[in-house]
């Protein structure tokens, strides 16, 4: 009896791999519905696995898949089915040695059960999904194939959100010129600061031929694929951590430096990016920033809305972008008239991203209004701030967004307008480097520099009274016409600072004299 019982457990086996193969899915329905006992939900899905084409329409297949999931698969209406058992010609010993030698394939996958995946179903679909796409590359099909189940598992919504999403927005929405493509298991090997790289190559690989695309593409791409990230994190947080870090952020408050926290890791590369690209096209930068508001603006694809977020997290989150504005400004070797405009629009957007006050334009006269640079936050900025590697850190006080580090920025800003203006156009960091770390000599010596360079040859006492107040606004930033040199104060503030006063107005009329 017991032979006889395997002989039958064999050719059913057999005849659920021939409808498999044979893709007749309504007629593999059928068996399954009437021997359920033999054929269970893992077997059937390791027969799929092994044997349905991947090139199945899997629109013909998710309703058995639908049943299979729920724990009972009911019988198609029986128009058009094939007959059943049709191997029945087969001995009982051939029929056994057939089952034994099929050698199918497992659920699941290493990578899934690390990741904690413990839906069957959900095992499966990802595993047919790698297979669809290793056979036919179908994004459209792995959509088809896993859309109707992600509200099942949240591991699998995950999945689609993180990998199948972008990988169809970079392969095929937003490129579609381009023939090289990731596979699904490349794509999903992504990881830390070159994954960042490898998904913004192409925006700005073209830049000549059209628009820079790296805000959409830090939207639709990078974001959902960073969101794999945040639920592991999710994961691993407990409540009363959570709590802790937000208390721990409420008293460090709105002004204090950031602290490094792993949960910024992903954004901080995409940061990183910015700052490196405004190093090399400051314009592609600047356009990226004005396009994208941040951690928060992210394209899911209708998937989701948005994530929950602990708000002292998407705090830290605003801020740290905020930062990568700030030194992208500093980061820039372009001393275009255009690359300060850009600036001051970066700077714009940092301000009301962070909550700050906005600057004033760089020819508007409320300029010399910004509030006055405490001495105390002068004398934290040293070299190594101004170095490329250290414009992020946490406690870097010309990028970390305060009033304070937004206010002296948009002081640079329109000193470098008027230097450009003088002909002596100069970096910020340059500006920086020039204002607080150079001696009263070498402040002079600029002074002559850059009056060697006025493009004035003329008698004009307007022009040269312009040049005069530049002059005198890049010693003192808050300098007013108004004030007698007496009332003017002793100490002041500006590019050119340790220049007294009766130095620079006797270089100007040494200037003056020599232009005549």
């Amino acid at each position: 009896m017991a032979e006889l019982d395997s002989s039958l457990k064999a050719r059913i086996i057999l005849e659920a791999v021939d409808l498999a193969t044979a893709a007749e899915v309504a007629s593999l329905q059928q068996l399954i519905a009437r021997e359920p006992d033999i054929l269970t939900v893992e077997l059937v899905l390791r027969i799929l696995l092994t044997y349905l084409p991947e090139s199945t329409d899997p629109t013909l297949y998710n309703n058995l898949l639908q049943q299979l999931g729920g724990g009972h698969v009911h019988e198609p209406p029986h128009s058009a089915l094939r007959p059943v058992y049709s191997r029945k010609e087969w001995s009982d010993d051939e029929a056994r040695r057939q089952t034994r030698q099929l050698h199918l394939l497992p659920v699941a996958q290493e990578q899934d059960l690390q990741g904690g995946c413990t839906d069957l179903l959900s095992l499966f679909l990802i595993h047919r999904a790698r297979q669809i796409d290793g056979e036919t590359g179908s994004i459209g099909q792995i959509q088809q194939l896993l859309e109707p189940f992600i509200d099942r598992d949240p591991y699998l919504r995950t999945y689609l959100i993180t990998n199948v999403l972008p990988l169809r927005r970079f392969d095929y929405e937003y490129y579609p010129q381009i023939e090289d493509t990731y596979t699904l298991e490349a794509f999903e090997q992504l990881e830390g600061r070159p994954a960042i790289d490898a998904l913004l190559s192409r925006s700005v690989r073209n830049a000549s031929a059209g628009p820079i695309q790296a805000s959409r593409d830090i939207r639709g791409i990078v974001g959902p694929w960073m969101y794999r990230g945040s639920r592991r994190k999710r994961r691993k947080t407990n409540p009363a951590r959570r709590r802790s870090s937000a208390s721990t952020l409420e008293t460090i408050g709105q002004n204090a430096s950031l602290a490094d926290d792993g949960s910024c890791t992903g954004w901080s590369d995409v940061n990183g990016w910015i700052v490196d690209l405004a190093l090399r096209d400051f314009s592609a930068a600047a356009e990226t920033i004005g396009g994208w508001d941040g951690p928060s603006d992210v394209d899911y694809g209708g998937y989701i809305d948005q994530p929950e977020q602990d708000n002292s997290e998407m705090q830290v989150l605003d801020r740290r972008y905020g930062q990568a504005g700030l030194a992208a400004i500093y980061a820039t070797t372009d001393t275009s008239p255009s690359c300060r405009e850009g600036s001051h629009s970066v700077l714009q957007k940092v301000a009301r991203h962070t909550g700050l006050q906005e600057p004033p334009g760089l020819d508007d006269p409320k300029w010399q209004s910004v509030s006055s640079i405490p001495s105390n936050y002068v004398n934290q900025i040293t070299e190594i701030h101004l170095l490329h590697n250290s414009l992020q850190r946490h406690d870097n006080p010309l990028t970390t967004p305060t009033q304070v580090s937004i206010s002296f920025a948009s002081l640079l800003l329109t000193s470098g307008v008027l230097l450009q203006k003088l002909g002596h156009p100069m970096r910020c960091r340059e500006i920086v480097a020039l204002a607080l770390f150079r001696n009263a000599e070498e402040h002079t010596q600029e002074l002559t520099k850059l009056l060697q360079k006025v493009p004035v040859r003329t008698r004009d006492e307007d022009a040269w009274a312009g040049v005069r107040r530049s002059v005198l606004r890049l010693r003192d930033w808050h300098y007013q016409p108004s004030i007698g040199a007496s009332d003017q104060p002793e100490d002041p503030l500006g590019v050119l600072r340790k220049v007294k006063r009766e130095e620079a107005e006797v270089a100007l009329l040494k200037a003056i004299l020599r232009a005549s």
